[in-house]
C-alpha cells in the first residue's frame, strides 16, 4: 500500500505543526480488504480506510481539512467527483481537549488497484494511478 506514506508525507509538508511536531500525526489503516479482479491475471484491489489522526492539533479544522481534500483530488478523486462515494468517502470525528486543541481523526475510504504481470515467468506488482476526473 502506497497511499498511508503519500498522505502522511502531504499532510506534514502542508502544515508547519507537524514539521515541528511530527509524534502528534498518526496514520493508519483499518477495515482493509484484498480483492481480486476476477480476472486470468493475479492483479487485485486494495480497500480500506486511510485514518489520520492529527493529536493535540492547535489549529482549526480547515487548516488539515484543505490538505486532505488537495490529496483526495490527486490520489482518490472519486470522492470528490462521484456523487455516491462524496457522500461518505470522507468523514471525521473530533474530541475538543481545552479551548486550544482538538484530538481530531479524518477517515478516508481509499482503493489502490494492483496490477500483476507474470508473462515473463517473474511476478511484476505495479500499483495504477487514479484515473484523472474532469469535473463537469
Amino acid at each position: 500500500m502506497l497511499k498511508p506514506k503519500l498522505l502522511r508525507e502531504f499532510i506534514a509538508k502542508s502544515d508547519p505543526f507537524f514539521q515541528q511536531s511530527a509524534e502528534a500525526l498518526e496514520v493508519y489503516v483499518t477495515e482493509g480488504q484484498v480483492i481480486a479482479t476476477g480476472t486470468a491475471s493475479n492483479s487485485f484491489l486494495y480497500r480500506y480506510k486511510l485514518n489520520v489522526l492529527a493529536m493535540d492539533y492547535p489549529n482549526p479544522l480547515d487548516n488539515l481539512a484543505l490538505p486532505v481534500m488537495k490529496w483526495v483530488r490527486e490520489q482518490q478523486p472519486d470522492l470528490i467527483f462521484n456523487p455516491e462515494k462524496r457522500e461518505a468517502g470522507i468523514r471525521f470525528d473530533a474530541d475538543i481537549l481545552n479551548n486550544d486543541a482538538a484530538d481530531i481523526l479524518i477517515v478516508l475510504q481509499v482503493t489502490e488497484r494492483v496490477t500483476v504481470d507474470s508473462s515473463s515467468g517473474k511476478d511484476v506488482i505495479t500499483h495504477l494511478p487514479e484515473p484523472k476526473f474532469q469535473p463537469k
